[in-house]
């Protein structure tokens, strides 16, 4: 084994080869010094009994077939519109209610913008795109004629659009005035997680609704079959988009990447290129899924509750709390601020 100083040095050149930035090689040093407590605890982690072994070189299809669910598979519905997300996120910070906070308030916040520029998108094309002949179709029920489709899946948009913004709004408002304190206890609550997962149900339907909207309007006013074409051509790529962020997004959750226990010991992150960043998160989310198992696949099916407590049942380090610390006063204070002036 090398010796401390090698070790130091090491991480040294990397630092000046640009591999590692200032924060990263201080942690890693500090790793180094410290005898690697991260590095044990996940290796210790590693080595428990009533873990599942896996082979390495866990292919996509692989991980497509074992770690991901009905939705992921066939719905392309990232993990971020599940309920497992959100418990997730709520056990990861049960020690640290403004990291909780800065999480949820940042994702909603990011959910509410793209839901009011979809809703003057949509209205826009509505105004323009629906003709009186799209309206005749309507009132004679021509179920078979496209332009039927045409007013009533562009007026499902606005109206998911609407909800969407409406969701996000009474969330953020009854979430403000929660204390840091009680934030991770009032989060867990079943009746709070119902109202986290109302603005992501119509957000997805947001998101498809638009998206049909889109080529039914291209294709009634182009009436080409190249348009049509075009609209397929869309939804390849659509579908091509979402299954690339699946793989991380699965690997978030199953690798505990929520807590504050580094998934990759700093000491061994510092030497590892991307793929094998890659192929020791894939293996070690594959271990908790084979392990625990996964949820149905619907989008109100909770996390195996063995998985949130291995995950994140320890107790939160110094090292953590600190840079909590650090980064609620940089960040927290901040973010609490604007939440609040957008509110009131």
């Amino acid at each position: 084994m090398a010796s401390l100083a090698s070790e130091i040095e090491k991480l040294a050149d990397l630092k000046a080869k640009g591999v590692l930035t200032e924060d990263e090689f201080t942690q890693a040093k500090a790793a180094v010094i410290a005898g690697d407590d991260a590095a044990d605890t996940f290796e210790e982690a590693g080595a428990d009994e009533d873990a599942v072994p896996v082979k390495s070189g866990i292919g996509f299809m692989t991980f497509w077939g074992e770690a991901f669910t009905l939705l992921e598979k066939f719905g392309n519905i990232p993990k971020d519109h599940n309920l497992e997300w959100r418990q997730h996120l709520a056990c990861s910070k049960q020690y640290d209610g403004a990291s909780l906070r800065d999480g949820l308030t940042s994702t909603y916040e990011t959910e509410i913008i793209f839901a009011a520029l979809m809703l003057g998108v949509n209205w826009t094309i509505f105004l323009s795109a629906v003709d009186e002949d799209a309206y005749e179709a309507l009132r004679g029920l021509e179920l078979s004629k496209v332009r039927f489709w045409l007013p009533v899946v562009g007026f499902l948009s606005i109206v998911f659009s609407w909800i969407t913004i409406g969701a996000v709004y009474l969330l953020l408002v009854m979430l403000a005035p929660v204390s840091d304190a009680n934030l991770p206890a009032f989060v867990r609550s079943s009746s709070v997680m119902n109202c986290l997962m109302i603005p992501n149900i119509f957000l997805v339907l947001l998101f498809y609704a638009s998206s049909f909207f889109f080529a039914l309007a291209v294709c009634v006013a182009s009436d080409s079959g190249i348009m049509l074409g075009l609209s397929a051509l869309m939804f390849a790529l659509m579908v091509m988009m979402l299954q690339t962020f699946m793989t991380p997004m699965n690997i978030v959750i199953n690798a505990g990447c929520f807590g504050d226990t580094p998934a990759i010991a700093p000491r061994d992150l510092a030497t590892c290129t991307p793929d094998d960043v890659d192929a020791a998160l894939r293996r070690k989310a594959l271990a908790t899924v084979r392990k625990h198992g996964k949820p149905s696949g619907l989008l109100f099916s909770s996390a195996p509750p063995g998985a949130l407590e291995e995950l994140y049942a320890g107790a939160p380090t110094m090292a953590a709390k600190s840079a909590r610390r650090r980064g609620r006063r940089v960040f927290g204070m901040k973010k609490r601020g604007a939440v609040s002036a957008s509110i009131h």
